[in-house]
């Protein structure tokens, strides 16, 4: 029964994010991708909605509520796609092309679904026999089993208890409220089934891998690459981050990767639908964890780019694309002002003269960082081969993906020299606890980008 319960939450869930993904992009039709997209948006539209009709409403009211609003999503969604009503007669025809399509799918394709389902496999059990790590389990289960105790919601006076500052109150709550969503249709916190999010979140990784080869023209035996290079990567499947400790840092590359993607097909085609469908993207990274801010702003300056900002519309449309964005950021913020104690901060304030006082730290944070990229426990040789393919990448100069080393070497800056700025006592300490963490949410973007080192079926578009 609790299985059954859990998928039906899952199922909600998904058809929120189908709703959404459907208004964002109606001429999807590919499986997986749609299912990704249909989970990571579902994930967003639900916690959102948990937190925001939880001022109002609280019990079997909200969960009723939130309900009603993921199937309407849905339906509309389904209604904009202009797919017509199933029939019976339709549901035979749609079986026979699937056991057709299946007969006539090539061996490559076989092995791709293999591999997929192996991966998974192991993911989930690594999952089942861990327990949630730190972050896990003090930072977000906590708060998914507070909400659940209250109703769904989490009360005003946790986020202004002192006693509760170890919790973290000021981190967004995408990923607590989506456990609590689950909680809520169980009827009970059970940390071990509320594990079914994280294997979700990969499953959603792998679809988004395979959908970014297919935009990227990777096809047949090549795009086995990408799905291979995940296991050489041991952080990105254990240990703190991982996909089966229960941080946030997966969930975040996952959301990464596909706002890279519907950007990067905005940039090859000038797809306005896959452009706002980035920018929403791009929002939940906000709403997941304080530091999507930073992958927020360097995807918006990506944005800014292929735009003519020369023009009303260029800004219009960078407008449109910042908006949800700008909308979760500005109202967490306030809502932190208001409700929440000051956060703790780990770094000085960022300005010239602090910049001037600390740039000897500059080389001791560059040696760290390369040390820490060259660390094979954590990473293999994944960063070598990416340098590989950023070298290529600018070598050759390709338009249609030159998106993906700005995509990695932005934030990649960003997140290295915040360590110039820290408070804490030995700055290096600091960077060595937090900076493979930060590396994992570019973890996914780093292994598509991989692919430019192989043939591809597209045409090479000069710069």
């Amino acid at each position: 029964m609790d299985f059954l319960l859990s998928a039906v939450a899952v199922f909600i869930l998904l058809l929120g994010g189908f709703g959404l993904s459907r208004l964002l992009l109606p001429k999807r039709s590919n499986g997986g991708e749609l299912f990704a997209i249909s989970f990571l948006l579902g994930s967003a539209v639900v916690s959102l909605s948990l937190f925001v009709f939880g001022f109002f409403i609280s019990g079997i009211g909200l969960r009723l509520l939130v309900t009603v609003e993921c199937v309407t999503l849905g339906w509309i969604g389904w209604r904009h796609s202009g797919v017509s009503r199933p029939s019976v007669s339709k549901g035979f025809g749609i079986v026979a092309k699937v056991l057709a399509y299946a007969r006539a799918t090539d061996t490559s394709a076989k092995l791709l679904l293999a591999i997929n389902v192996i991966q998974i496999s192991i993911v989930g059990w690594l999952s089942s026999v861990r327990v949630l790590g730190w972050d896990g389990l003090f930072n977000f289960e906590v708060k998914a089993r507070l909400a659940f105790l209250n109703g769904g919601v989490i009360p005003l006076e946790y986020f202004s208890d002192p006693t509760r500052t170890w919790t973290l109150q000021s981190y967004p709550l995408l990923l607590p409220l989506t456990e609590n969503w689950l909680y809520l249709w169980l009827g009970k916190a059970d940390q071990q089934l509320v594990k079914i999010v994280f294997v979700l979140f990969f499953v959603a990784a792998l679809c988004l891998l395979n959908a970014g080869n297919r935009l990227l023209g990777v096809v047949g035996w090549q795009r086995l690459v990408t799905p291979l290079l995940i296991f050489t990567v041991p952080l990105l499947t254990v240990g703190n981050g991982s996909a089966s400790s229960g941080y946030a840092d997966f969930p975040m590359a996952v959301f990464y990767l596909a706002a890279a993607i519907y950007l990067t097909e905005f940039w090859q085609n000038g797809n306005v639908s896959a452009l706002r469908t980035a920018g929403v993207i791009a929002a939940a990274v906000c709403w997941l964890k304080q530091d999507g801010a930073i992958l927020w702003l360097c995807l918006m300056a990506l944005t800014a780019l292929k735009l003519p900002l020369k023009t009303k519309r260029g800004w219009i449309e960078l407008a449109k694309a910042a908006f949800p964005g700008l909308v979760v950021i500005c109202g967490w913020q306030l809502f932190v002002r208001v409700f929440s104690l000051p956060e703790v901060s780990q770094f000085s304030p960022v300005s010239f003269a602090t910049l001037r006082g600390n740039l000897w730290r500059v080389p001791v944070v560059a040696e760290a960082v390369l040390v820490e990229l060259a660390n094979w426990r954590h990473w293999g040789a994944i960063w070598l081969i990416v340098a590989v393919a950023i070298a290529r990448l600018f070598w050759r100069r390709e338009t249609a993906l030159v998106l993906w080393p700005l995509a990695l070497l932005l934030p990649f800056g960003l997140y290295s020299s915040v360590y110039v700025f820290s408070i804490w006592p030995s700055f290096v300490t600091h960077l060595e606890s937090s900076f493979p963490r930060l590396l994992i949410h570019l973890s996914l973007v780093a292994l598509l980008s991989v692919t430019s080192l192989l043939d591809r079926k597209m045409c090479d578009r000069k710069i």
